[in-house]
Formats: structure tokens, C-alpha cells, sequence
């Protein structure tokens, strides 16, 4: 019996609190920029591009992207320094014999 007293205040409760209620009024303005918003042209691509890279997502992601980058270049750039080859090549000529021109050249590979 006095859950049903309960549920039934309830009920009462929420039906009184409808008797308050008021029209819901938009901003001021609202409509005009509604308007505006619809007759203005499409955007072109360049400023779809740059919305999308104006989020923070993709911003953070590039921005990690180009920090992997770097560290790994750098990473193999040191790798690779360790086994660095380095090879040097002389060219000489000769003086003209016979109508000739004697080049030799020479290389040679070095570790350092």
C-alpha cells in the first residue's frame, strides 16, 4: 500500500512539473546564419585540406610521424657510419704517344 501511495505521488510529481514548462526560444540570430550558411558556395579543396589538417588528431599524428622519422634516419645514419666504405679514384693521362692517350685509372676502397 505505501509503495503504490509512493509511485502514485510520483506520477503526480512528474505531471506537475509539465505545467511550467515554456516555448523553447533559438538564439537571436539563428536563422540568418542558417541562411548564410546554406547560400555560401562550396568550399574548395584547399580549405577542405586544411580543416582536416586543423585537427588536433592529425596534427598529433603527423607531428609523431615526422619525430619517427627523424629518429630512425638518425638511428641508421649511425649504423651505417660504423661500416662507412669510402672509395677514391685517381684519372691520369699520359703524354701522347703515337696518337694516342694513355689514361689509367686507379681505385681503391678503403674501411674507416
Amino acid at each position: 500500500m505505501k509503495s503504490d501511495e509512493k509511485i502514485q505521488q510520483q506520477i503526480e510529481e512528474t505531471l506537475n512539473s509539465i505545467d511550467n514548462i515554456q516555448k523553447a526560444t533559438p538564439p537571436p540570430y539563428l536563422l540568418t546564419r542558417i541562411n548564410a550558411r546554406l547560400n555560401n558556395p562550396a568550399k574548395n579543396i584547399w580549405e577542405n585540406i586544411a580543416i582536416f589538417i586543423s585537427r588536433p588528431a592529425v596534427t598529433i599524428a603527423g607531428i609523431c610521424l615526422l619525430v619517427t622519422i627523424n629518429i630512425s634516419v638518425l638511428v641508421l645514419k649511425k649504423a651505417i657510419s660504423a661500416n662507412t666504405v669510402a672509395e677514391h679514384s685517381f684519372t691520369t693521362t699520359a703524354d701522347e704517344e703515337d696518337g694516342y692517350t694513355n689514361l689509367a685509372t686507379i681505385d681503391y676502397i678503403e674501411n674507416q
